[in-house]
């Protein structure tokens, strides 16, 4: 009994030095439905003084104060553009104005219709309210107090209307933040500079909240860890470099050559590397079929839980198609 303890150790040192990980990328469903016939969406910026209250960046030497909400809200365009251009199908257009509402707040399906009509536009992304919030004193006080930095946080809202078929998603929200580094000191030229780039970074907070905004939309190809066997035969070490850079048709091929090997336990490795290998290449039926014999005929040890992340991975593909 004795002996028990540093042979389980031994064991799982042994499986841990036959394996190693690595990222591969995979499509994820969007997060928000819309309808497949969109193709080019409006964005629109209601974002105002009135529904998003001003959040003042800084006022020094009896300057102008800036409205840090609207300031984001116009930066957040730009992002929002941007982020429909990284899909492979939607396109952004900015939409200088539009009243889409009715005077008592109501959607105006017919204003809609008609921008979108004359626009060329299936639906419109309507920004509606910024947040950002800051800590009281702002950078000034931070600096006098000795800090590095000083943490922005910031929520973008928005509705999409789809035209003609009148469908509406409303309230998205998404959120961003920034730690901005600080002087550290109250000199008037580093409390100047600091107010600046305070400016500058909520413009680039704004930036981002509308590009993630956009990614709500359309699916996004993620970077995800996975494992794979680098040691049991010939076969698997030789195909270990060709998964490593991603040459899946290469490593199935040498993979192939040991898929009937006389050893249960190298067996089940080839069949869970082939799995990998197909995953890589976006066939995720076939990936399941080799896991699951991986599992079900070699009892390989990591087979079951990937079966768990596939099937899911085949449930979201088939949400989005």
């Amino acid at each position: 009994m004795k002996f028990k303890f540093p042979i389980v150790l031994l064991s799982v040192f042994i499986l841990a030095s036959c394996k190693t990980s690595f990222r591969i990328s995979v499509k994820e469903p969007s997060i928000v439905k819309i309808p497949s016939e969109v193709r080019t969406i409006g964005v629109l910026n209601n974002v105002n003084k009135e529904n998003s209250p001003e959040k003042i960046i800084e006022v020094l030497l009896q300057s102008q104060s800036i409205n840090g909400n609207t300031v984001a809200a116009e930066r957040a365009v730009e992002g929002v553009l941007r982020g429909l251009g990284k899909s492979s199908n939607l396109i952004g257009k900015t939409l200088a104005n539009g009243e889409i509402k009715t005077y008592d707040g109501n959607v105006n399906w017919s204003a809609i219709d008609s921008i979108c009509n004359s626009q060329v536009l299936q639906g419109i992304l309507e920004l509606t309210e910024v947040q950002t919030i800051s800590p009281v004193g702002g950078s000034l006080l931070a600096s006098s107090t000795g800090q590095s930095s000083t943490r922005l946080e910031g929520y973008l809202y928005a509705n999409i209307y789809i035209a003609n078929t009148h469908e509406i998603i409303e309230r998205l929200r998404i959120r961003r933040f920034y730690n901005i580094p600080l002087s550290g000191t109250t000199t008037i030229i580093d409390i100047l500079n600091d107010v600046k780039r305070k400016q500058e970074y909520y413009r680039a907070l704004g930036y981002e909240l509308g590009y993630g905004m956009a990614k709500l939309i359309y699916p996004n190809w993620v970077w995800v860890d996975r494992d794979y066997y680098t040691k049991g035969s010939d076969v698997l070490k030789r195909a270990r470099p060709m998964i490593k850079e991603g040459n899946w048709d290469i490593a199935e091929k040498q993979l192939l050559l040991d898929i009937d090997h006389h050893k249960e336990k190298i067996r089940g490795r080839v069949l869970f590397n082939l799995a990998l290998v197909k995953e890589g290449q976006g066939d995720v039926d076939s990936a399941i079929f080799y896991a699951e014999k991986a599992a079900l005929e070699c009892g390989d040890k990591l087979a079951n839980n990937y079966l768990v992340r596939l099937r899911k991975r085949k449930i979201q593909l088939e949400q989005m198609n």
